[in-house]
């Protein structure tokens, strides 16, 4: 059945945070403090396929802006990094604190989460402060508590090593694997242990298509080396694959095997950094 087979699958759901800083003269950058840049964070997420929901209660943003980058340890909620001076912390304004149901937002769908002005620097680390009613929704319907250790005190952070230049635009994606990061931990209880990765969004690539029929119920998995990553269509077909890197992918169009219809795979298709690769319609057949 097609439970079983996600369970063999590397899936993935992401938060992605575009931080969008304003550009170029003056005039079109009236109200910018100078020498600071204007960013704004927007979630997204690829679908998840183990459960209904996974709604994270966030609360705040803070940026790590400093001279020289620094590093972190592995531990996304404790941080060795709060005496360190020379770093200043730049709380955002957030435009909705509350619950996000990340997967209300996939194939490209974004909400605006955040926004404010930062000085120009190097950004070393981002902090999501989550508040205490974090949960998951399973499959039958059962929501249960999603444990967030410290993170509603010192946040739940993560590296980005960037420099950012005054007045200048920049746009950043935050990969948050929630397949990776939701913990099951026995008798009903689920902890956060986040998995995220960073990339500039404009140095991405993006995969999109369509996969029909609808009566087929299928995914589509995209492969490249180690990395495997896992797209639920919409209603009428549609999957992308956005921020991705360049490269030859594996695109594996695979149906529920209930269904009775075929899989169909493309072994190699390139994308290029900073384009989008259109790979058009899928009809999978029986």
């Amino acid at each position: 059945m097609r439970k079983e087979k996600f369970k063999i699958l590397l899936s993935t759901l992401s938060i992605v945070a575009l931080l969008l800083f304003a550009v170029g003269c003056t005039n079109e950058n009236e109200g910018l403090t100078s020498g600071k840049a204007q960013i704004q964070f927007k979630l997204t997420d690829a679908p998840s396929l183990d459960y209904a929901k996974v709604v994270i209660d966030i609360q705040g943003v803070k940026v790590g802006v400093a001279d020289e980058y620094y590093e972190d340890d592995n531990d996304p909620f404790y941080d060795d990094n709060d005496e360190l001076d020379e770093v200043e912390w730049v709380t955002l304004n957030i435009s909705n604190p509350g619950l996000y149901n990340l997967l209300d937002y996939r194939n490209g769908e974004m909400i605006a989460l955040a926004g404010g002005e930062i000085p120009a620097g190097k950004i070393s680390q981002v902090r999501l402060l989550l508040g205490p009613d974090s949960y998951v929704e399973t499959k039958d319907g059962t929501e249960y508590p999603l444990k967030t250790p410290s993170a509603q005190t010192s946040g739940l952070k993560f590296n980005l090593h960037e420099t950012l230049l005054a007045d200048m635009m920049y746009s950043f994606v935050i990969d948050f694997d929630a397949a990776r990061s939701v913990v099951a931990t026995g008798n009903n209880k689920y902890i956060l242990k986040p998995f995220i990765r960073t990339y500039a969004e404009a140095w991405g690539a993006t995969l999109r298509g369509f996969v029909l029929p609808p009566e087929a119920n299928a995914f589509v998995q995209i492969t490249k080396a180690t990395d495997t990553l896992i797209s639920l269509p919409e209603e009428d077909g549609k999957f992308l694959f956005p921020g991705i890197d360049e490269g030859t992918w594996k695109v594996e169009f695979i149906a529920d095997t209930a269904t009775e219809y075929t899989n169909f795979v493309m072994e190699s298709v390139p994308v290029v950094k900073g384009e989008i690769k259109d790979v058009g319609t899928v009809t999978l057949v029986k």
